[in-house]
């Protein structure tokens, strides 16, 4: 395998996201995948189902990532205009996919290849369809676009079968969590000096509260197993010492 999308940003699409009703599962998953496989997330946008809030998102994070991977609005009803919107972005238009409406009609049978089932054997033209284990209705890829489902099993399953287009098997990303039982302020300064040390390692502080103490983790994160390391260790004896 060799060195694929090494940038990536997710857009996420649904009111129901934005109104609450739904906890966003998806962007999570998908940045989990994509860190193990050393992909630098970047972003992660949500929009409503809006025609033109999608294609300007999509056109702003196309600029900036190497691909972009969208959630949701792919399904049967009125409300799933993904497929349109991003037809739009690439000002093509959407065909029915033949090879998925054979699919469609010897599972469900002829006479049950209703409307709203067509409506999912839809592709933008020139897409190549994104097949899963979990559903015989397709995602969608498109130049440096994937189209995926909003429901979170059929998300999983045809996220399994793009992951090979991301990231590099030989260069993951590593992560090492340190536990701290100190107020950040104890630290700030030292650990803002050893992050300008090792700009290659992403250095976050994570604090919460045990009972009444303060506590946390202090997570490093990089692609340089040895200058990982070396960040580790640094932080290590700059606990120790305060």
């Amino acid at each position: 395998m060799g060195t694929y999308h090494k940038s990536a940003a997710i857009l996420v699409i649904g009111n129901e996201i934005l109104s609450g009703r739904t906890r966003e599962a998806n962007a999570y998953l998908a940045a989990q995948k994509l860190f193990d496989r050393g992909c630098k997330l970047g972003e992660i946008a949500v929009v409503p189902d809006v025609q033109d809030a999608i294609v300007s998102a999509l056109k702003r994070l196309r600029k900036k990532s190497d691909a972009v991977i969208t959630s949701g609005g792919i399904g049967p009803t009125h409300d799933d205009i993904t497929m349109d919107a991003i037809a739009k972005s690439f000002h093509v238009s959407v065909l029915e996919h033949a090879e998925t409406l054979e699919l469609m009609a010897k599972h469900y049978g002829d006479k049950k290849i209703n409307e709203g089932r067509r409506r999912m054997a839809r592709l933008p033209n020139g897409a190549e369809p994104i097949l899963c284990e979990q559903s015989i209705c397709p995602g969608a890829h498109i130049k440096n676009v994937y189209v995926l489902a909003g429901v979170p099993y059929i998300f999983e399953s045809q996220l399994e079968s793009i992951l090979p287009d991301f990231g590099d098997d030989n260069h993951p990303f590593i992560r090492h969590e340190i536990d701290v039982e100190l107020p950040e302020s104890t630290f700030s300064k030292e650990l803002e000096s050893i992050q300008n040390r090792f700009q290659e390692v992403e250095i976050g502080s994570y604090p919460r509260m045990c009972g009444h103490k303060p506590c946390g983790k202090i997570c490093l994160s990089s692609q340089d197993s040895d200058a990982l390391k070396l960040a580790v260790r640094d932080v290590t004896l700059m606990l120790e010492n305060l």
